[in-house]
């Protein structure tokens, strides 16, 4: 793995296969423990063999009498099928958009037609009476209920996905998010369903909740170990990263330096230690919040 002064990220894999990355279009590293102002630490990176095979191990077929809490929530289903933490659930929900396996309008996301509505008027009646889903799918709709989230300060596991996703989904509009479906950029688009699901996680009946469960389960337990590696930069450190996911959290495979810098070997060799403990105070720091948000929301 080479960064070399022509902005461009170079990596070689064992089978011989190389790649090539444009700096300036990898995920750049900003938010760090110790003056993070959100839940969790997120970076979207692929998932690595070790969790993809201990996923394969684990029961999938998760009976619902096995806990009360199992199916009432999206998080509670998927967490119990795929284990680790928020950063997991979010990673995996992520690959299954991206891989168009997971459809936010299928059949079963779809709302019934009816003129039935409750007395008194409900609050989340008033909120989702216009959607043809169950997510907010058409983006006028779903940008309304994000501004109403904010307004109500109700932003909740929307500050725990990167900024630029938000302003992705804020600044496009349904003519924009079309065309992006129409021009395959799928990447971008799983983005912006992300956030949609998000906005509209608790108003998802039972039903729905298995359905996208069934998906992402069906496209984790079929990812492939050979897809290509997510890079990461850490500009304070003038370094990129190869990391992954494993049953823990985030792993470091591989590291390079800026060419440009002119580093030492001993400067990298310090900040080669240094990057790998911000990865586990990452770690820990993810694991820790996520056990306080079990306590606090999720049980």
């Amino acid at each position: 793995m080479k960064w070399e002064l022509d902005y461009q990220v170079y990596l070689k894999m064992k089978n011989d296969s190389t790649y090539t990355y444009d700096i300036r279009q990898l995920f750049h590293v900003k938010d760090y423990p110790s003056d993070s102002t959100v839940d969790f630490i997120f970076y979207p990176v692929n998932l690595g063999e070790e969790y993809i095979n201990n996923l394969v191990d684990r029961t999938v077929n998760v009976k619902k009498e096995t806990g009360p809490s199992s199916f009432k929530t999206l998080w509670g289903a998927l967490h119990e099928s795929l284990g680790g933490g928020w950063v997991h659930f979010i990673n995996c929900l992520l690959y299954s958009l991206e891989t168009r396996q997971l459809d936010l309008t299928a059949p079963l996301m779809k709302r019934p037609a009816t003129k039935w509505k409750p007395d008194p008027v409900t609050d989340s009646y008033k909120r989702t009476k216009k959607w043809e889903y169950y997510i907010p799918v058409n983006q006028k709709l779903a940008i309304k209920e994000y501004k109403l989230r904010l307004k109500r300060n109700e932003s909740g596991d929307l500050r725990n996905i990167p900024e630029e996703y938000i302003e992705l989904f804020v600044a496009t509009n349904n003519n924009d998010y079309n065309k992006l479906i129409e021009n395959e950029e799928f990447n971008r688009v799983a983005k912006i369903d992300l956030v949609k699901i998000l906005l509209g996680a608790n108003f998802l009946s039972e039903t729905q909740i298995d359905y996208i469960r069934n998906r992402v389960l069906n496209s984790v337990r079929n990812y492939s170990i050979n897809k290509i590696p997510s890079i990461l930069v850490f500009d304070e450190f003038d370094a990129a990263a190869a990391i992954s996911m494993d049953p823990n959290g985030y792993k470091l495979e591989s590291l390079a330096f800026n060419t440009s810098a002119n580093l030492t070997y001993e400067i990298m060799e310090e900040r080669r230690n240094e990057i790998k403990k911000v990865i586990e105070d990452i770690n820990t720091f993810n694991q820790n919040s996520f056990r306080k948000q079990l306590l606090n929301y999720y049980q």
